[in-house]
């Protein structure tokens, strides 16, 4: 519950106070099965995205993600994505499998 926010390398300050109370609600609302949520990993890419462009692949996935917390955002500046292929699941549950591993760890990126 109470485990470091994980953001991409200097961007530890971009995470704003509503973004943490809504990973602490998303914690409460999906127990643990060894891997971060998808809001977690959603916020991750917002920090990521901010210094690293996307393949087509990770802009597929975050577009998922930002379409699912924020659906009317993402419809109005057109990235509203319902689905991801299997193959783009899979690089998020390996993303979400990461981060769980650096919040358990002593690893840097955290806030």
């Amino acid at each position: 519950m109470f485990a470091p926010i994980v953001v991409f390398t200097g961007c530890e300050d971009l995470v704003t106070e509503r973004m943490r109370t809504r990973i602490h609600m998303e914690r409460l609302l999906t127990p643990s099965k060894e891997a971060a949520t998808d809001y977690e990993a959603m916020v991750y890419l917002h920090t990521a995205s901010l210094t690293v462009p996307f393949t087509e692949k990770w802009f597929h996935i975050y577009s998922f993600l930002f379409s699912k917390y924020h659906p009317d955002q993402a419809k109005g500046i057109g990235v509203y994505r319902e689905e991801i292929t299997e193959l783009e699941q899979r690089e998020l549950s390996r993303l979400k499998n990461w981060i769980y591993r650096q919040q358990t760890s002593r690893g840097s990126g955290k806030t």
